[in-house]
């Protein structure tokens, strides 16, 4: 029994989508399983939930139509009906088991057999699987697993990764979370026979997992093990600065709400455009891409060793945008040991309190001095924003002065 299980029955999303499919069934319709279970055994915050039951797709979602939860059923070949609502993640999968595997693509046929289902999981401690009440179906001891500190595959490890190699990262980021032992020889004979096929997993998916790893605050462990550090060098080519990521041991707090493409940036960014290979190797979207340049731009030899002033920060602000240099003031605190906690969280506070002046300049002005509308003019009008910002948000007429002589 699990003691705690109110931590989930007082979800009154969870309890309606229990009630709607076990409504009319003559055998226990649906359980939870996977992270929630396991955050719930060792008390973790629980950030999304699984919910597995016996009724097929069809008959998920007309019993979901019936108290009117929106859901997203792209999936539903697979027998995964996702909910759709702002207060947390759910997503509704039919027993089944795979066959012909590889990687994401797999055949499935729906089954009631709970163990079958439990088969295809890839560790002990997500095989859990509970009712509303708290009561347990553990068929391979993934709860004493999970409190010994014992990442343990189901079935053998080898077969497990030929499957699907993301399984290999997806091992090493519940290690660094809850393992309590060393590596055992066999998994990393298994993780090493596969290597190649690992590597080849779409960019996708490495992304996701490194996502997933950095914003447990744990991912500095990969890097204390010989083995585990070289396999991330050799999947994640071109991240550098690992000990940024030692977040306890430099006394920096790693706020619930980070954007994990700060964290991201910590491995990356310095003075080169080191970011741009690995942008380009894993297909970062542009809008990311975009967000690393803009902190490479801002990064000095000084940002690890001072503080900006938020006079100097406000000022940023005004010429590249507030979001630019909030991601700033989140880097600089994670690499600045010099940075106060409370300093950060205050440059914070001033900074999404105040809206920044806008430069606005009629270049018809210049186009009334002999100016064409071509780069000339782009130039003479950054030239003057420059200006701007550098005369507290004014244009003096001997800027534009200036402006002619140079730029004309």
């Amino acid at each position: 029994m699990l003691s705690n299980i109110d931590k989930i029955s007082s979800n009154k999303i969870i309890k309606d989508i229990f009630n709607i499919l076990n409504d009319g069934e003559e055998e226990t319709a649906c359980l939870l399983v996977g992270g929630c279970i396991r955050n719930l055994v060792i008390e973790k915050e629980i950030d999304d939930y699984d919910i597995v039951t016996i009724l097929l797709p069809e008959k998920i979602k007309e019993k979901l139509n019936k108290i009117n939860l929106s859901f997203d059923d792209t999936f539903e070949k697979y027998g995964s009906i996702k909910i759709l609502t702002k207060e947390c993640s759910v997503e509704i999968n039919t027993l089944r088991k795979d066959y012909n595997q590889d990687g994401r693509h797999t055949d499935v046929f729906f089954t009631n057999d709970w163990k079958q289902d439990a088969l295809r999981r890839d560790f002990s401690m997500n095989a859990i699987y509970s009712d509303l009440e708290g009561r347990v179906y553990d068929p391979f001891n993934g709860i004493d697993d999970l409190k010994n500190g014992k990442i343990v595959f189901i079935g053998d490890p080898l077969k497990k990764i030929e499957e699907d190699g993301l399984r290999v990262l997806r091992y090493f980021r519940f290690f660094v979370q809850f393992s309590k032992h060393d590596h055992e020889e066999y998994v990393l004979n298994a993780i090493t026979k596969n290597i190649e096929k690992i590597k080849l997993l779409s960019s996708e998916r490495l992304i996701g997992e490194l996502k997933k790893i950095l914003l447990s605050g744990e991912a500095y462990k990969i890097f204390d093990n010989d083995f585990s550090k070289n396999f991330y060098l050799s999947v994640y080519k071109g991240i550098k600065y690992l000990n940024r990521l030692e977040f306890k041991k430099r006394k920096r707090i790693l706020r619930k709400d980070i954007d994990w493409v700060i964290l991201l940036s910590l491995l990356l960014i310095d003075q080169t455009k080191n970011f741009e290979r690995f942008v380009k190797d894993f297909n970062i979207s542009n809008e990311i891409k975009n967000r690393l340049g803009s902190l490479q731009k801002q990064f000095t030899f000084k940002t690890s060793d001072t503080v900006d002033k938020i006079e100097v920060l406000l000022k940023r602000s005004a010429s590249i945008g507030p979001s630019a240099v909030r991601d700033f003031i989140d880097f600089q605190y994670l690499v600045n040991e010099k940075y106060s906690y409370d300093l950060y969280l205050e440059n914070i506070a001033i900074l999404n309190k105040t809206t920044p002046p806008k430069f606005e300049f009629d270049s018809q002005l210049l186009i009334s001095k002999g100016f064409k509308e071509n780069k000339s003019l782009g130039d003479a009008i950054s030239f003057l924003k420059h200006r701007w910002l550098s005369n507290n948000y004014k244009i003096l007429d001997k800027d534009i002065e200036d402006a002619v002589k140079l730029f004309k």
